[in-house]
Formats: C-alpha cells, sequence, structure tokens
C-alpha cells in the first residue's frame, strides 16, 4: 500500500481512537450501564459494539476482500467520514455485532476496543496491499479497503455521540468525588 495512504489511514485510526477514549475516559461503571431507556444503548454497550464493529471490519478486509480495479475516490470517502458519523439516520446495527454485555465492564469493553484497533493499525502498518485496488462487501455498499477504514474511523465517532447524548440526558448518574450521586 502506498506509504502515505497507509500513514493518512493509521492517523485516523490513532485520533478517532483517542478522541473515543477521551470522551469515555471519567465514565464510571454505573455511568457506563446508564440507559435514555429501556430500548437505547447504554455507554458500555456503544463501546462493546465499536469493539465488535473493529473486528468485524478488519476480518472483511483481510478475509473477504477481493482484487478490483484501482479506484481512487476522495469525494467517496468524505461520504463515508459523514455517513460513519452522523446520528441523524438511526440504523439497526446487523445482530452479530448488537452489544451482549460479552465482556461485563466499560473498562473490557474499551481495552477490547483497543486491542481491536490496534490489530487493525499492525495490519496497516504491514500491509503491501494497495487497498484502493481491493473491494469488500458492507451493508450500505461495496467499497473499496481503504473507504472500509475510513468507515471504521469514522463509525467511532459516531458512537462518541451517542455516548455525549447519554451524558446529557436527564437522569443521567453525576460523578462526585469518586463515587457516582443520584
Amino acid at each position: 500500500m502506498e506509504a502515505t495512504a497507509s500513514a493518512d489511514l493509521i492517523r485516523q485510526l490513532q485520533e478517532t481512537r483517542d478522541t473515543f477514549l477521551a470522551g469515555v475516559s471519567s465514565v464510571s461503571e454505573s455511568q457506563a450501564k446508564f440507559k435514555t431507556a429501556p430500548d437505547r444503548w447504554s455507554i458500555e454497550e456503544c463501546a462493546e459494539h465499536i469493539a465488535l464493529v473493529e473486528n468485524g471490519l478488519l476480518a472483511r478486509i483481510t478475509q473477504e476482500s477481493i482484487p478490483s480495479d484501482r479506484v481512487e475516490r476522495p469525494e467517496r470517502q468524505a461520504e463515508l467520514r459523514k455517513l460513519g458519523a452522523e446520528r441523524t439516520t438511526k440504523r439497526l446495527a446487523p445482530e452479530r455485532v448488537r452489544p451482549t454485555g460479552r465482556f461485563g465492564s466499560i473498562a473490557k469493553a474499551l481495552e477490547q476496543f483497543v486491542a481491536n484497533r490496534e490489530k487493525t493499525i499492525a495490519y496497516l502498518s504491514e500491509c503491501r496491499d494497495d487497498l484502493h485496488a481491493r473491494t469488500v462487501v458492507h451493508p450500505i455498499a461495496t467499497m473499496t479497503c481503504h473507504e472500509m477504514v475510513v468507515l471504521m474511523s469514522a463509525h467511532t465517532l459516531r458512537h462518541l455521540d451517542q455516548v455525549r447524548e447519554i451524558q446529557a440526558t436527564p437522569g443521567y448518574p453525576a460523578w462526585i468525588f469518586g463515587r457516582d450521586a443520584f
């Protein structure tokens, strides 16, 4: 893969990882489990979901992508950044990436997200394929592997916005002097 493209993707992945982690760094366990409604996700569930998506999208890239004509579409990448991050349109997550509480805590969910993101970064660091010349199927569209990584990065910010919505909800537990206050 072209060194500049790889470096840009890695930088985006690192920045969105760090931004997400900063956004949840002071969340307590009760805050992490707080739901705005019974059918809405908690912060912990958002973290679980992005960990699962990260792993699943990397698997698609590494196991399911196929060689194709080289296509570089900066406008499409911009669309995917916007689509991946915007929250005005609600989407139903595929069953395999819906949260079930499998990690048991916000700390464990974040640990898994970081581990999965590191696998993605390691893959990109060592990848010699031109990701503009490989395609993969995603539920929203067939795209190049490069575009898939752009979407993966933006998807993290989508759920950071969801975390912020949860934190701004009346009834969200306060965190005072190292303990939750209700």
